[in-house]
């Protein structure tokens, strides 16, 4: 048997050496990958052109590859399965590439569960309650916050820029994570000293780089510049009145993981495995038919055999049996075995793995059954929740920076009467379907009393129950009007209908 049969259909096997395991996203990068840059002060890398110019190198060449990879697996481009060097060895075999997109799967339901429900800021002090409203209000903040925990969770890492633009709005904005980092200082609180912003654009096939500081007072904008040789020469400066740098990470622990990264070996497996059996599928519709009798194989050539071959069919020649007689003349199809059933068992294990180690329930489980209780649901999410429990604290503290900012540019301007945060309260609702009948039967049935506006709060088709009790009530106050008029009318009309008949009946 040649070597290139030998290697065929080695996606899981991985004994061929270009299969290194090298190629495993958590081997590949490792933690210089996803380190947090520090400095004993701003000074002493904004004063020295070749330490920020390091710096920013850094994050664009190691740790911008980790991220790239991390946002392949959410878009179905995973890395692994289709790496060009993975090619099957025989030229005629199917190599299709299989990716499976369960980073998505993972990251839309923590999304989703986490912000699906508008998280809710509440303060006892009413002048902050409408400075934060009027504050999400001009920037969409439920869906600035949806796109943050996005970021948050796929990179572990997420970041928000904060400006006050032309028509004296303050306005907050996601930045970039491939072109944004914050570097901290040496003390146990990690204070940021000065954040960093490089977008990157191209001009014909020059890609250029724009490179902006944000320390805690100031604004500093250097000159356009290439991405390989970056001349950091100072184009502006200008002061802010944020009172700290203006640029919130936000991160949901220490670790700065994301949400799938420990199940990206899972889902290579899986995608290896899939690619496998569509593979196996695609060579079996190409079975090799063998036809065994009494031929004379000196006629054909070699080139014939190899037609033969390339047609998917092989012609042998009688062998003999024992006794001594000839073999009886046969054809049938070969085609490679598989262990349908135990391929099957392998994905199937692997898929409840990738659910299991994410702590992100399979949907499509049994177990998920409509006729399940909400305690039985629950139970489910266990696990899930504790994980969210950990990153909501995480957002939390980016939350409270963002409005403790707000408030610096109020204050400064003058808008916000010297007011403080206080005792600012971050609800985090589950967005999870809820049996409201049934609580609202077994509240009403021991005795508990709603007024009309939770009632009417309930209904899906009612967008705001307080608009709706005025409508209702405005109706009954026409309604009375007009009893009333028909009340003052009728004995009237009565009266004069009376009157005719009486003349009538006279004449």
């Amino acid at each position: 048997m040649s070597e290139e049969t030998l290697h065929v259909n080695e996606f899981e096997k991985d004994t061929k050496p270009v299969y290194r395991s090298e190629r495993n996203l958590q081997q590949r990068y490792g933690p210089e990958a996803n380190f947090s840059y520090r400095a004993h002060s701003a000074e002493e890398i904004l004063s020295d052109k070749a330490l920020l110019r390091e710096m920013i190198m850094n994050h664009h060449e190691v740790q911008c590859p980790r991220l790239a990879a991390l946002d392949d697996y959410i878009k179905a481009r995973n890395p692994t399965i289709y790496n060009a060097e993975r090619r099957r060895t025989e030229k005629e075999k199917a190599d299709y590439r299989v990716a499976h997109n369960f980073a998505k799967i993972i990251n839309v339901f923590d999304v989703g569960y986490n912000t699906g429900v508008p998280i809710k800021k509440v303060s006892e002090d009413d002048k902050i309650n409408e400075m934060i409203k009027e504050y999400d209000r001009v920037n969409d903040i439920e869906a600035l916050d949806a796109e943050l925990w996005r970021d948050f969770r796929k990179y572990g890492r997420a970041y928000e820029l904060q400006y006050r633009n032309q028509n004296d709005e303050d306005k907050s904005v996601i930045s970039n994570v491939f072109e944004t980092f914050v570097c901290y200082g040496l003390d146990v609180e990690r204070t940021p000293l000065f954040a960093v912003r490089y977008p990157k654009y191209k001009i014909g096939q020059e890609e250029r780089v724009s490179i902006t500081v944000y320390t805690d007072a100031e604004t500093i904008t250097y000159k356009p510049t290439t991405v390989n040789i970056i001349n950091l020469e100072e184009e502006s400066r200008e002061r802010h009145y944020w009172g700290e740098v203006p640029i919130t990470e936000y991160s949901p622990d220490r670790y700065r993981q994301g949400g799938y990264e420990d199940v990206t070996s899972l889902i290579d497996l899986y995608d290896a495995a899939e690619s496998d059996s569509a593979n196996y599928m695609s060579d079996f519709n190409e079975a090799t038919l063998a036809i065994t009798g009494d031929l004379d194989m000196n006629r054909y050539t070699v080139q014939d055999m190899i037609d033969m071959k390339n047609a998917n069919m092989l012609l042998l020649s009688n062998g003999i049996n024992p006794d001594g007689s000839k073999s009886q003349t046969d054809a049938k199809y070969i085609y490679k075995q598989y262990d349908v059933t135990g391929a099957e068992a392998y994905k199937e294990r692997l898929q409840k793995d990738i659910h299991k180690i994410s702590f992100v329930p399979d949907l499509t489980d049994e177990a998920f059954a409509g006729t399940q209780s909400g305690e039985a649901m629950k139970y489910k999410l266990f696990a899930f929740q504790q994980v969210c429990k950990t990153s909501q604290r995480g957002f939390k503290k980016g939350l409270m920076r963002r409005y403790r900012l707000l408030l610096n540019i109020k204050n400064f301007v003058q808008e916000a009467d010297n007011a403080d945060l206080g005792e600012l309260q971050i609800v985090f609702t589950p967005n999870l379907p809820k049996a409201i009948l049934e609580e609202l039967k077994a509240l009403a049935d021991a005795g508990a009393q709603f007024s009309q506006e939770t009632l009417l709060g309930l209904a899906s088709f009612i967008e705001d129950a307080q608009t709706e009790m005025e409508k209702v009530k405005q109706e009954e106050e026409e309604n009375k009007t007009d009893l009333v008029l028909n009340q003052m009318f009728s004995p009237v009309q009565s009266s004069a209908e009376e009157e005719v008949r009486a003349d009538e009946g006279e004449s």
